[in-house]
């Protein structure tokens, strides 16, 4: 058995029986999806053609202004739109 398979089954074994339903109905939720909806392939955006190391830069930079500025989403619309 593979070490994350009996991390999980030791996981298992100490949620309480409560939990077991969501934590079974979200497990089953993500193996509906397809490994490309859970993680995207984050490289298919990236063209090393036209993205220099400095747009690349520039980008982070910006996106890190933005947060440490307050620039942000509220947790509560997050979700809005998808149905679990």
């Amino acid at each position: 058995m593979s070490p994350i398979k009996q991390r999980l089954l030791e996981a298992i074994e100490r949620t309480p029986e409560p939990l077991l339903e969501q934590t079974l109905a979200f497990l089953e939720f993500l193996t509906s999806r397809t490994q490309s909806a859970i993680a995207p392939d984050f490289d298919s955006d990236f063209d090393s053609d036209t993205d220099s190391n400095d747009q690349i830069l520039a980008d982070l930079k910006a996106s890190l202004h933005q947060a440490s500025s307050g620039q942000t989403f509220p947790i509560s619309e997050l979700w809005d739109g998808i149905n679990v």
